[in-house]
């Protein structure tokens, strides 16, 4: 089995990185991060969330394919390599009744966000999002529960199903 970056392309010359049609792009997370500092904080969370939506639809373009090219039973170790590959930090996923648990070592959304009152770990609450949904095959809420810029050591994610989440 290849590994993450062996599907990755770098041209120099282009500019470009990428994996089959998919571009990626490097990034200091306290450029994209510090952009919330320059907003009213009024308008945080609303950002976020649109990051959370965003990372949820495109970066579940990439969960499809990669659920397409390697399938689903080795699809999550594919985007817990991939994750780490790209600097997303160290994550560490357990199903376990009914629910799908994330937690991530290193947060580099809550790093360069530096100490908050919520929850910034938008990108990848997205597309964990994405992940749970293509392993369980249906709708799923996700809640950041726990968030290292909050001043814990790790993010903490939960995925549960859609209907389960709205009655609790």
């Amino acid at each position: 089995m290849s590994t993450f970056w062996d599907r990755i392309r770098i041209d120099e010359l282009a500019g470009t990185i990428v994996d089959d049609d998919r571009r990626y792009l490097l990034m200091r997370p306290d450029v994209l991060m510090g952009m919330l500092h320059e907003l009213p904080a009024e308008l945080r969370g609303t950002v976020l969330t649109a990051l959370t939506t965003s990372a949820r639809k495109n970066g579940g373009k990439s969960i499809a394919a990669y659920l397409e090219s390697v399938g689903q039973e080795p699809l999550q170790q594919s985007v817990i390599d991939g994750a780490a590959a790209f600097g997303w930090g160290r994550w560490q996923i357990v199903q376990r009744e009914g629910c799908i648990e994330l937690e991530v070592e290193n947060s580099p959304f809550a790093a360069g966000y530096g100490p908050s009152g919520l929850p910034v770990c938008a990108p990848v609450n997205g597309i964990f999002h994405s992940l749970a949904h293509a392993l369980t095959g249906g709708a799923v809420q996700v809640t950041e529960t726990r968030c290292a810029a909050q001043g814990g050591t790790h993010c903490h994610f939960i995925a549960r199903p859609a209907v389960q989440a709205m009655s609790q």
